[in-house]
């Protein structure tokens, strides 16, 4: 197996792993306002004053900006897997298979790396 392959597995993978951790604090994060938007809204508050007592908009948007990162990471570790993969003379279909992903999906991440 080629170090510079591993390595760049071992990086993709730690960003993946960065992503994962941060996504989840937005998820978190999101799970407790609805907590407490469904408090709200069982007092009898109405909707329009429940989203104006919350940072919805923002929220959504650094949710956004977490989950693009989220795939843009899941994106390169792929990609990282499947070249050195086919570099080792793995089955792409197996690697696919694998990954989760279908074979046609791996064929183009590899055609978008080149």
């Amino acid at each position: 197996m080629s170090s510079g392959g591993r390595r760049q597995i071992s990086a993709a993978a730690t960003a993946y792993r960065r992503a994962t951790r941060r996504l989840r604090g937005h998820l978190d994060e999101i799970d407790a306002g609805l907590e407490i938007f469904i408090a709200m809204l069982r007092q009898g508050e109405s909707v329009g004053e429940v989203l104006l007592g919350t940072d919805a908009s923002s929220s959504r948007k650094e949710f956004a900006r977490a989950m693009a990162d989220f795939e843009s990471a899941r994106h390169r570790l792929r990609v990282a897997v499947l070249q050195l993969g086919q570099e080792q003379g793995e089955s792409i279909a197996e690697l696919a298979r694998a990954l989760g992903i279908s074979r046609q999906l791996a064929y183009r991440l590899l055609a978008e790396a080149e």
